[in-house]
């Protein structure tokens, strides 16, 4: 009596299973490569310990002290170190990419708010007119300096992955790969900025021009669902512990002729805002129009630039000047 099953159907199962290792095998190898190797995951956690240290440092030798976070147009405007020595305000700057998302960046700062501290959040208004969902970067970069659960189990209402999600967002995408490549061959340095670049209070200066110019396009900021709920809970995250909490619009570059029309389109933001977070009252509403203050990109200022945007901020603090809607709509009824 002969058999029913074949060798070439006994072999299945076997081949099955090689291509399941040879699978998990390539999603170790880009896992590691993420967590370890990937040259702007390792800035950023080089720069999360820098970061780390200062706040460290300024809870231990004040009684309280600003932790200021968003993306890179925090991370490259505003000298915490010049705070604290010019107006004696003790300072952090925990910004960091905005590509890790505003779930990331705001969990990240949040671990180093003590009560009694102020908050400010500089988050850029495009984050928190789209969706709130975990990014790639954000995710490797959790991963990288051991807090998941800013992804599988967000402290503020925020959408989360599982498990498995995450663990696929730990391999390079396509683009990250092409682009490291194209950057091997052209003997081009693998990530833009430097580690030596970073200021001990999380400032990052760069000496890099902006040419001349700049884009301008006509568009609506608007707070989501989730950036509603996002905001709000925040805000009762700060009043339960004792932080005092407010948000402040970063600076971007716009030809002078588009000043009027992008502070209009920033005032109307922020009066959504406002109804979940006071904020700081800069008469720029966001807009700066010398492009010689600005570095490589219409939101990261230079060396010239960031005092002018760091010693305003200063006199906010100092003085707690914040918008109220009304101030705020005559304002925008000028422009």
């Amino acid at each position: 009596m002969t058999s029913s099953t074949s060798p070439s159907d006994s072999s299945v199962p076997a081949l099955a299973i090689r291509l399941l290792v040879v699978a998990l095998l390539a999603w170790a190898g880009g896992a590691n490569y993420s967590l370890r190797l990937n040259p702007e995951v390792a800035y950023y956690q080089r720069a999360a310990a820098v970061k780390a240290a200062r706040a460290e440092k300024l809870t231990r030798e004040h009684p309280a002290k600003y932790v200021i976070y968003g993306g890179s147009s925090c991370e490259f405007s505003i000298d915490a170190g010049r705070l604290l020595e010019r107006d004696g305000l003790p300072a952090v700057n925990l910004g960091r990419g905005a590509g890790m998302g505003a779930s990331v960046l705001t969990q990240g700062a949040l671990e180093h708010v003590r009560p009694g501290d102020t908050l400010l959040v500089t988050l850029e208004p495009g984050l928190l007119s789209g969706r709130l969902e975990p990014t790639s970067l954000g995710t490797q970069f959790s991963f990288a300096i051991g807090h998941p659960e800013w992804i599988v189990r967000p402290s503020l209402p925020a959408p989360a992955s599982s498990w498995f999600t995450a663990a696929v967002d730990l391999r390079p995408g396509g683009y990250h790969v092409f682009t490291l490549l194209g950057k091997l061959a052209a003997g081009k340095p693998l990530y833009r900025y430097r580690f030596e670049g970073l200021q001990p209070s999380g400032w990052y200066r760069t000496t890099v021009q902006l040419a001349a110019g700049g884009k301008y396009a006509d568009f609506s900021l608007a707070l989501t669902t989730e950036a509603r709920a996002f905001l709000r809970a925040l805000r009762a995250w700060s009043d339960h512990r004792g932080v005092r909490v407010a948000y402040s619009l970063p600076w971007a570059y716009v030809p002078p002729e588009h000043v009027s029309a992008c502070q209009k389109i920033n005032g109307l933001f922020l009066l959504e805002v406002l109804e979940f977070l006071p904020a700081l009252k800069d008469p720029r509403l966001g807009v700066y129009s010398v492009s010689s203050h600005f570095a490589d990109t219409t939101n990261h200022l230079n060396d010239q630039g960031t005092p002018v945007r760091t010693d305003e901020l200063a006199d906010q603090l100092k003085f707690w000047k914040l918008w109220t809607p009304e101030e705020l709509r005559a304002q925008l009824a000028g422009l």
